[in-house]
């Protein structure tokens, strides 16, 4: 037993959540005003200058925080301002008042350096009921500048204290005559007589009371504070002012106007109201006597959902709610503008500084966001508001072309309007007409555009496609500054060079030639990386023909104007046969890519020779090297970039009318284009483009920035702080249009469209200056729903990497999934701000709930002699780099099963530099800088087809057991098995197989020495109570389900594996082979082992035995539901080995190996192109599709099954929430057994643990008198021993049994240990530190309070043998690290 000096200590972290409080604290003029943020029990201080936290301090011990309120104190307004200031600050949260001293001292004028100081000095008692709002109030002795002495504290039953800040006591308490439950109330004044408290009932009523003093008390002369004020105090009363009624819910904000002549209220109802109530006395002698008056005033309707907070001022009206929206209103009830820029529950909070004109909102998606309006308000009707980026106004320009000047009326076919438009600069833009007309237009700082006609292409025809190419600035002697290439209706082609001759543009050379027939030329394009001198032209077929233009040795004839001719080097022909609408080219890995109208991403070889001259053929058409079908579903693709490449490796990066930015990666030695990520951006329906820049960290190149359109708005999106930068209507982007954007967006940016014959220009184009630039993301944004799974992905669990050697400064990543069908990436680093970054990984298909998450790193081998084709056993069995993949796999609702893959190449190609340039902290540690980051690419996604059921498996496999493919099993079929089984069959059909859902999820690598091929084998169980065994075949990406487990009468809550290992290898430790045994946990509280140990085996025995030719998978991307493919079918490796694939049929060909056939080839010919490409057009056939649908339906009855080792029957009294098991302990030799512990938690309230101590045993050997049991179970005389004995391997299995009854007072809902430490944690809120002593005995060491509300999992990773951290999730997630006594008495506790 450990001393009580011996316990350990546990030290909470930062919580990462909803924002539930915020409150400004004004400095003097002229600073900026400071943020104070409640989240979870915690508050946080902001730098509204630099945007930066300042500092985060721990207010409550498991106790959210509702509100904050604060003055200012010794501040006098005849001095001249100073750069440090003094606040009070009162914090409460269900029952509880704090209150803070805080002290900010800015070093610098504009407030880039801060230092803090918050000391507590008053925890007021416990009130009886929740406190809904605080107030500081003067007192009649102390002057302004001396600070308030008086709190004022309004509870839920309408009662208001007053708290004597100087003697710490509650002076009095006024409760209102109508006593009644409240939703809300918020208090207007700054003295006791002048304390107005408006209450929302629970009625849907507001009551309007104010606290009053009789007369012949407030005649009464004050001449002592300490003496006379307690008796006034006692002699205050509460008077009714008025009931104001009208919402038709709850009441859940009340605001009120400065003056206190106007009440504001948010209700349930999805409205806010504006009341007038206007209070004056009749006379000094009679406090009771009063005028009362007050009106209804306008209902402001607009929200979707329920309205959450509100604000009111002299001139707007601020309202934020459930629908995740913020509303700006005129006094008159006119919505002047909606920002949506939260995700999730909603936005629960809203502040707003009339002086500095920011607005700041918080959500429950933990994202503070920062606005600065500019507000224009008249005299007269007409008034506006803009969100804008900096104190500097937008210019809007309004102009026409100049030959459309003079008509007047209605257009008609001679008419002149705009077709191409397209800005070159943020100055400078181009127009061509339908006359044929090139212009160059100017923008002045006076706001005069000039006109300058360039040339007039063709008479006959009207432009129909323009492009732009900008050599400026240029180091060439002549000063080319544009290209401009335009073709029109005839088929005719025109570049002009435009010429900078002290600003007004000059034409230099001109090219024209005929490119195709009439009506034939849709498109020009030009590329950077290839110059001016080359350029492509695209026709309606899909062919992309690219020229050359002539070359001219004189100088003098750049000068002045000379047509030349265009040769023609090449044509590419897509293999879709549809219009290519964008592409780019990489010379140096001779690669072009291009997207279509349809969706579709295909790439051609860039032979260096064509632009060398040295190519042989002339006008060569070139085909596809490989494509991509439907990247985009049906969705037009806007544009294409080559982000970056690597040694055999480019990445390219897609925009389309789908609204998603698509990420792919094409194999040059494979020559195969794979996808490997998404981004949905649900506020655009069209992307027009994307500014990619390197995340943080290193991490894959995602983008910055999304320029496209919403309905009729155009709109810029910040994808990094998701915010929106610009919103500006103009009807779509079917119109033309263009944008130049600079490199801050946000300060700089142009956009111009076309209606009605009026080119409009917005340009916000603001100078270089070290202003912030608005919107701001302050908070980190998180999950904006509950988290139901989470698991640690850290440093020396990845794949390939070595052990680090200082994992106590190394940065921790966590991947949750969320109730709204997310799955998301968060880094924890130690210091100020803790969550540093987080990245969102990709959705579930259609929003579906992520139920459970595992991470599969280690990768487990088969020895190659057991295989059929008998591969040498003295070959190398070590990994090759990049063979080991580490994946992270998520399940949830509607059967969603999603794989993702870490991406490693930023690691690899990085090393050298870090090496070389990333210095250390000085104590010999790496920076953070030189660590190396995390990041998943999606996978693949498994899902069911519709009218696909488990439950109609379960029904075959039971109908055909006997039949079973798994041959090599020896266990027996019991009678009462088949009762069992008989009873489950006669649940109805799949009427509801759209609520059935997955519940939990394990997974294992598994590989066989010296194959390319490897299997990730993934259990998962199903609310329609069956648990399937999954295999994912990899790099092929093909699913397979190997079998059932049978039979089970109650659906299975938790899943866990131990892989027990038959030798390790004495190189590289890679477990060798062994037992596959899964534990389960189900909902009428029995855990279960079963051994998968010959389904592995037999399925990798056949997986090694066939070839996978030409394998493409049936969905290579994920669903968004905008266009995209659709769902798979239940296929089994049986079935795919022998069934007669269709002509047509993209799915898996899997045939024998032979010793004449390589495997994994690839073809790249034309014809094979054609072919495939032909093959995914015929899958969409239904009649195709529903037979192959029968064919698989019938093939069901191949599906293996599993029976249980050993089941553990009422464990729990109610259901099994968790499980977790330890790593295993033993030696090499397997005869001496390996001993693990498995934790388990239920709804009881109760922690169990199991000892298990396995030994592998001579297939002869039995070392207990045996009874023969069913599923090849022999049980001794003792329920805590039982041998399992098979055709191929006997063990011994021996268990130990403990529990702690109440370990929590709720439900326990996470567990996780090592061997020696566990930890829980449950609905009760805690987190508790358990010691696993001899035989599992669980002995209680320490224990937390977490700020996260209802707790629904937990995960640990040991940093140290002796510290320790655990991320707790539900709403929202924290961090929780555990000393243990070593780690205390080596001074490890960091700083605590």
């Amino acid at each position: 037993m450990m001393r009580e000096s011996e316990r350990g200590r546990m030290k909470s972290g930062e919580y990462l959540g909803e924002i539930s409080a915020l409150c400004f604290l004004h400095p003097p003029p002229p600073f900026l005003p400071f943020l104070l943020a409640g989240t979870g029990s915690q508050i946080i201080l902001y730098n509204l200058v630099t945007g930066k936290m300042i500092s985060s301090f721990q207010v409550f011990q498991g106790i959210r925080v509702h509100g904050i309120s604060s003055t200012i104190i010794d501040f006098d307004s005849t001095q001249p301002p100073s750069s440090s200031s003094s606040f009070k600050v009162a914090v409460f949260g269900e029952r509880r008042v704090k209150l803070f001293s805080l002290h900010i001292d800015s070093h610098s004028n504009n407030q880039l350096q801060v230092c803090v100081d918050l000391i507590p000095f008053h925890s007021l008692p416990k009130f009886s009921h929740w406190v809904l709002d605080v107030r500081f109030l003067k007192d009649r002795v102390t002057s302004s500048h001396d600070g308030n002495h008086c709190l004022v504290i309004g509870c839920s039953d309408n009662t208001v204290y007053f708290w004597d800040i100087l003697h710490s006591i509650i002076n009095f308490e006024v409760s209102c005559p109508d006593r009644c439950l409240l939703y809300s109330m918020r208090m207007w004044g700054d003295q006791v007589e002048a304390l107005h408290i408006a209450s929302g009932t629970i009625y849907n009523e507001i009551i309007v009371w104010k606290v009053i003093c009789p007369v012949k008390d407030c005649l009464k002369p004050a001449n002592s504070f300490d003496v006379d004020l307690q008796h006034q105090f006692q002699q205050h009363e509460a008077f009714h002012v008025c009931r104001l009624s009208g919402h038709e819910g709850s009441i859940f904000r009340i605001a009120w106007s400065s003056n206190g002549s106007k009440l504001l209220s948010a209700s349930d109802d999805r409205c806010a109201r504006i009341w007038s109530v206007n209070t004056e006395r009749e006379g000094f002698d009679n406090p009771t006597q009063e005028v009362v008056s007050h009106s209804v005033g306008p209902v402001l309707f607009g929200h979707s959902a329920r309205v959450w907070d509100c604000c009111i001022f002299d001139f707007l009206i601020i309202t934020v709610g459930e629908d995740c929206t913020c509303r700006v209103w005129g006094l008159d009830g006119i919505q002047l503008k909606m920002i949506k820029e939260h995700v999730g529950r909603g936005v629960w909070r809203c502040l707003y500084d009339p002086n500095s004109s920011l607005l700041v909102t918080a959500g429950f998606d933990s994202a503070i966001k920062v606005h600065q309006l500019d507000v224009c308000l008249s005299e007269g009707s007409d008034r506006s508001i803009e969100v804008v980026e900096g104190i500097d106004k937008k210019e809007i320009f309004t102009l026409c072309i100049p030959n459309s000047s003079g008509h007047v009326g209605l257009m008609d076919s001679k008419s002149e309007y705009v077709r191409c438009l397209q800005f070159i600069r943020e100055d400078t833009f181009y127009v061509a007409t339908n006359n044929g007309y090139l212009f160059h237009a100017k923008l002045c700082d006076t706001g005069e555009v000039i006109w300058t006609e360039l040339v007039r292409v063709n008479e006959d025809a009207p432009i129909v496609c323009m492009n732009l190419l900008s050599t400026w600035p240029s180091d060439l002697s002549y000063c080319i500054e544009d290209w401009v290439a335009v073709g029109d209706g005839k088929g005719s082609m025109t570049v002009v060079s435009i010429l900078a001759d002290a600003g007004t543009p000059k034409m230099g050379l001109t090219y024209s030639w005929s490119a195709e027939k009439e009506r034939q030329l849709l498109g020009t394009f030009w590329c950077k990386s290839l110059g001016y001198r080359f350029i492509f032209t695209a026709d309606p077929r899909g062919t992309l023909k690219l020229w050359r233009l002539c070359s001219h040795s004189e100088s003098v004839a750049h000068i002045s104007m000379r047509s030349c001719n265009a040769t023609l080097l090449a044509e590419f022909v897509s293999c879709f046969g549809i219009r290519l609408m964008c592409l780019d080219a990489l010379l140096e890995e001779e690669v072009l890519v291009c997207g279509d109208l349809r969706g579709n991403l295909v790439l051609f070889p860039l032979l260096r020779g064509l632009f060398l001259g040295t190519f042989i053929s002339s006008e060569a058409k070139i085909d596809p090297l490989s494509y991509f079908k439907g990247g985009h579903g049906i969705s037009c693709v806007c544009s294409v970039s080559i982000a970056t490449s690597s040694s055999n490796q480019v990445e390219i990066h897609s925009t389309g009318g789908d609204g998603c930015i698509c990420y792919l990666e094409y194999d040059k030695d494979q020559r195969c284009l794979e996808f490997i990520g998404m981004k949905q951006v649900k506020e655009l329906s069209l992307i027009r483009s994307a500014l990619s820049d390197t995340n943080f960290y290193g991490e894959l190149v995602t983008g910055k920035y999304a320029i496209g359109f919403a309905s009729a708005d155009f709109i810029i999106w910040n994808l990094i702080t998701e915010t929106k930068v610009v919103q500006i209507p103009c009807g779509g982007w079917r119109r033309p249009h263009s944008y130049y954007l600079g490199d801050v967006p946000e300060k700089k940016n142009c956009f111009a469209f076309v209606k009605d014959e009026i080119i409009y220009i917005h340009r916000h184009w603001v100078p270089d200056s070290k202003s912030e630039i608005y919107p701001l993301n302050l908070h980190l944004q998180f999950h904006g729903r509950e988290m139901h799974s989470l698991c640690f992905i850290s440093e020396d669990l990845r794949a390939g990497s070595t052990e680090n050697k200082f994992p106590c400064i190394e940065p921790s990543w966590i991947a949750t999934g969320c109730e709204d069908g997310t799955v998301r990436l968060t880094r924890y680093d130690p210091g100020v701000e803790n969550w540093s970054a987080s990245k969102l990984l990709g959705e579930h298909v259609g929003g579906s709930a992520v139920r459970s998450i595992c991470s599969v790193s280690k990768m487990h081998i088969i020895a190659a002699a057991d295989m059929p084709d008998g591969i040498d056993r003295k070959k190398t069995t070590t990994l090759v780099d990049g063979e080991n993949p580490f994946l992270l796999i998520s399940v949830g609702a509607k059967r969603v099963l999603t794989a993702w893959q870490q991406k490693t190449r930023w690691i690899t190609s990085n090393k050298k530099e870090e090496e070389e340039e990333e210095p250390d902290d000085g104590k010999g540690h790496p920076s953070l800088g030189a660590l190396s980051s995390i990041s998943f690419q999606w996978l693949s996604t498994d899902m069911p087809t519709r009218n696909c059921s488990t439950r109609k498996k379960g029904r075959n496999v039971q109908k055909t057991a006997e039949n079973c493919c798994n041959e090599n099993s020896d266990s027996a079929v019991s009678p009462k098995s088949n009762k069992n089984m008989d009873s489950k069959s006669s649940i109805p059909g799949d009427e509801y197989e759209n609520d059935w859902r997955y519940l939990a999820v394990t997974a294992f690598l598994v590989k066989v020495a010296d194959s390319r091929i490897s299997v990730c084998f993934i259990v998962v169980a199903c609310s329609d109570a069956t648990v399937a065994l999954r295999a994912l075949v990899l790099p092929y990406r093909l699913w397979f389900d190997v079998a059932l487990f049978v039979p089970l009468a109650s659906p299975v809550l938790a899943l866990q594996h131990v892989i027990i290992p038959e030798h390790l290898l004495s190189e590289d430790n890679y477990p060798m082979g062994g037992l596959y045994i899964v534990i389960s946990g189900s909902t009428d509280g029995s855990i279960a082992l079963w051994d998968l140990s010959e389904n592995v085996s037999t399925f990798m025995w056949r997986v090694s035995a066939l070839q996978f030719n030409d394998c493409i998978d049936g969905q290579k991307r994920p669903r968004t539901g905008r266009g995209s493919q659709g769902g798979r079918w239940w296929r089994s490796l049986y079935s795919s080995s022998v069934s007669n694939k269709k002509a047509g049929d993209s799915s898996s060909t899997l045939e024998k190996k032979t010793d004449d056939e390589p495997s994994g080839t690839s073809s790249n010919s034309s014809s094979h192109v054609e072919r495939s490409a032909a093959n995914c057009s015929e899958v969409a056939d239904p009649a195709f599709l529903e037979s192959e649908r029968k064919t698989h339906d019938d093939l069901l009855l191949e599906i293996c099954r599993i029976w249980p080792l050993h089941v553990l029957n009422n464990v729990h009294q109610s259901g099994v929430n968790c499980l977790h098991v330890s790593d295993i302990k033993g030696s090499r030799d397997s005869a001496s057994g390996f001993l693990f512990y498995v934790i388990s938690g239920g709804d009881d309230q109760a922690l169990h643990s199991l000892r298990i101590n396995l030994a592998l045993l001579p297939l002869s050997q039995h070392s207990v008198k045996t009874t023969t049991g069913v599923h090849g179970v022999a049980k001794s005389e003792s329920l805590k021993s039982s041998i399992h004995f098979s055709r191929k391997r006997n063990y011994h299995i021996k268990l130990c049994h403990d529990n702690i009854i109440s370990a929590h007072s709720s439900a326990v809902k996470g567990v996780w240990t090592d061997g020696h430490w566990v930890f829980s944690t449950g609905l009760d809120q805690r987190v508790r530190c358990w010691s696993l002593e001899e035989l599992g005995k669980l002995t209680e060491r320490a224990h937390l309070i977490v700020s996260v509300p209802e707790p629904e999992a937990l995960d640990a990773r040991a940093c140290t043998g002796n510290h320790y951290q655990i991320a707790v999730a539900g709403c929202g997630m924290q961090i929780v690290e555990f000393f243990a006594p070593g780690a205390m008495e080596n001074g490890e506790l960091g700083g605590s």
